[in-house]
C-alpha cells in the first residue's frame, strides 16, 4: 500500500515539473489493456509520453535500467493506440522520457531516451 502512494505522489511531482517548463497535461495514466503511459503531455509539437520512476538512490541501479526492451515495446504500443484513439495527435513528434523522482524530492528529465 505504500508504494502506491509513493507512486502516486512521484507522478503528481513529475505533473507539476512538466507544467513548470511549459508542457499542457493531456493525460495521466494511460491505460491500455498492453501497457501504461504514466504522462502524456504536450509543449510545442512534440506528444511527451512519459515514465515516473519514484526511486532510492541507493538500490544498485539507475532508473532507465527499468525501461527494458519490452516496457519500451509497450509504451510503443500503448502510444499507437493513443494515436488512433485521438487521430488529432497524429501530426505531432513523439517523444518518450523518464521522469526520475529521488528521495528528495527532485525530479531528473530525462527526454528522448528511446
Amino acid at each position: 500500500m505504500q508504494k502506491i502512494s509513493i507512486g502516486k505522489a512521484g507522478e503528481i511531482l513529475a505533473a507539476s515539473y512538466l507544467r513548470s517548463i511549459g508542457h499542457t497535461i493531456l493525460f495521466q495514466n494511460y491505460r491500455k489493456r498492453i501497457g501504461e503511459i504514466d504522462i502524456i503531455s504536450l509543449e510545442n509539437d512534440t506528444l511527451n509520453c512519459s515514465e515516473v520512476k519514484t526511486w532510492k538512490e541507493n538500490n544498485g541501479y539507475h532508473p532507465k535500467e527499468c525501461l527494458h526492451e519490452t516496457k519500451r515495446d509497450r509504451m510503443r504500443k500503448v502510444y499507437f493506440y493513443l494515436i488512433q484513439e485521438f487521430p488529432a495527435l497524429y501530426h505531432l513528434t513523439p517523444s518518450f522520457n523518464l521522469l526520475h523522482i529521488t528521495e528528495k524530492k527532485e525530479v531528473r528529465f530525462y527526454s528522448s531516451i528511446f
